[in-house]
């Protein structure tokens, strides 16, 4: 077997999990071939299982390709009962002759058997919970970009227990001797995807952190991203690094036939191209997130959104002349996800502040709230709470229409509209992966996606509270701009002054 210098990285890290993020034609299920049969053929008394997000992809790609792998390049060819070669099979009964001392299922249902006793499940992912209740040492899982969550974390990481691979001393994987000294259990998890910008991907494995590093290598031909990050390893890489193994027209016709963003994506492996339908389609993450400063001398606007959850919305910004930062977010989960608590912690962070302040926020807060007594709402309880602050309170009767609002931030965030400069700090995880992961509806508003909590069981919108607030701000600290937006850039009336209503949208 001769890996890339990528997939060498992968099949010698010792790392409990590992990710190998790169473009089409990259080799990803080649290198989990090649994984595969080292396990097999060295460690046959323990289970694997490889497993693809369908049955239909399971079978059509990843066990085709890999079982190509396997005959061509670790000479294990599957059984022939005619001739009596051959040394595995698939779903049925393993032949008398198959070394069976480690198994005795009812069924071979899903199982592959080998002759030297070694077993691997075949699974989808989209039915993960029948994986549920078997035990593993290793796996490896194909095309993880539509996988949810929790079949990986709940179901795959769960089932990774059984013992039967080490590392020594030397790093060298053996199995358990009590002549080799001190051991280390090894149960490996192996992901095989090309990207499509998937947020729980991206943050279990720290990819933001990476974002300029990543960015830097994978569009070389020569070069490639990899990095350890805690007991995980990461290696990024783009379809040249295979082009050995593929037609030499291949990745001339995909650069051809692919926008500009989907071959960063397809070709390069880059985790935070545009997939297509984000709703802040203008927002670029190197050009956009910026490392940010507190200044105490200027004043802090902090903008609302009152829904509760995942949780109660509160983003602090300065402005210096038309350049606007967000310097923090207060995203508090529940039993802290309330108006109150949120101001609570305003106050704690910015203790002290002599700038002076200005809220703005959903015009729905200042409806009265069942959650509070009456005559009670959102505002009251922020003027209240910040009353420190000699806070101004700063909303429209409603909110401006949501396609305007977009298109007047995205133009902003394109071209610095009128002077504008809208930036998000580094700091603030939930903004930016609003702006980044955010789509669109149909009608061109904003696709508000439900999840329910595992634990809690409540269901919420997943994506687009702190870019509302945003938007409030936006749409009411720079209301002439945005008017003068909406007229196509024709000044009717003057831009600043008494003579501007403010809910003039």
């Amino acid at each position: 077997m001769k890996p890339s210098r990528p997939q060498y990285d992968i099949m010698v890290s010792r790392q409990s999990v590992n990710l190998f993020l790169a473009g089409q034609g990259s080799g990803k299920t080649h290198c989990a071939g090649m994984l595969s049969a080292m396990y097999i053929s060295n460690f046959p008394k323990v289970r694997g299982l490889i497993a693809a997000n369908t049955y239909d992809q399971l079978n059509r790609s990843t066990l085709l390709r890999i079982r190509e792998v396997w005959q061509h390049e670790a000479g294990i060819k599957e059984y022939n009962e005619y001739t009596g070669q051959g040394c595995y099979v698939v779903g049925i009964q393993p032949p008398k002759h198959f070394n069976t001392d480690t198994h005795n299922f009812d069924r071979y249902d899903n199982i592959i058997s080998f002759d030297n006793g070694a077993v691997v499940y075949i699974g989808s992912l989209d039915n993960y919970k029948a994986l549920d209740g078997m035990e593993v040492a290793w796996a490896m899982l194909d095309e993880t970009k539509d996988t949810k969550e929790e079949a990986i974390k709940e179901v795959i990481i769960g089932r990774m227990r059984q013992k039967g691979i080490f590392i020594n001393s030397s790093g060298e994987l053996v199995e358990y001797s009590d002549k080799i000294g001190a051991l280390t259990p090894f149960t490996p998890l192996y992901i095989f995807s090309s990207p499509a910008k998937v947020q729980w991907i991206n943050e279990w494995f720290g990819l933001d952190d990476f974002e300029k590093e990543i960015l830097a290598k994978i569009y070389s031909e020569t070069d490639y991203f990899s990095a350890s990050v805690g007991n995980k390893f990461v290696t990024i890489s783009s379809t040249y690094h295979n082009v050995d193994n593929l037609p030499v027209t291949y990745i001339p016709n995909q650069k051809a036939n692919l926008h500009q963003a989907l071959q960063d994506m397809l070709i390069y492996g880059n985790p935070f191209a545009k997939s297509g339908g984000e709703f802040y389609k203008c927002f670029n993450r190197t050009l956009h997130v910026v490392k940010s400063a507190y200044d105490k001398a200027l004043c802090l606007h902090v903008t609302f959104d009152f829904n509760v959850n995942p949780y109660v919305t509160c983003l602090i910004h300065q402005i210096v002349g038309k350049t606007c930062t967000q310097i923090d977010e207060i995203c508090l989960p529940t039993p802290n996800n309330r108006t109150t608590d949120a101001c609570k912690e305003l106050i704690r962070r910015y203790k002290g502040h002599v700038g002076g302040m200005r809220i703005y926020g959903d015009p729905s807060g200042d409806h009265e709230d069942t959650r509070s007594e009456k005559g009670s709402n959102d505002f009251t309880i922020i003027r209240s709470e910040l009353k420190e602050f000699n806070a101004t309170i700063c909303k429209d009767e409603k909110a401006p229409p949501v396609v305007m609002r977009g298109n007047f931030i995205n133009t902003v965030f394109e071209k610095n509209y009128a002077g504008l400069k809208f930036l998000i700090g580094d700091r603030c995880k939930n903004t930016i992966a609003d702006y980044t992961y955010g789509k669109e509806a149909s009608d061109g508003t904003k696709l508000k996606e439900k999840i329910k909590d595992r634990i809690t069981l409540v269901t919420y919108e997943k994506f687009h509270h702190c870019s509302d607030a945003n938007d409030y701000f936006y749409c009411y600290a720079f209301r002439g701009e945005f008017i003068l937006y909406q007229r196509g850039g024709i000044h009717t009336v003057p831009l600043t002054g008494g003579n501007v209503s403010k809910n003039r949208y």
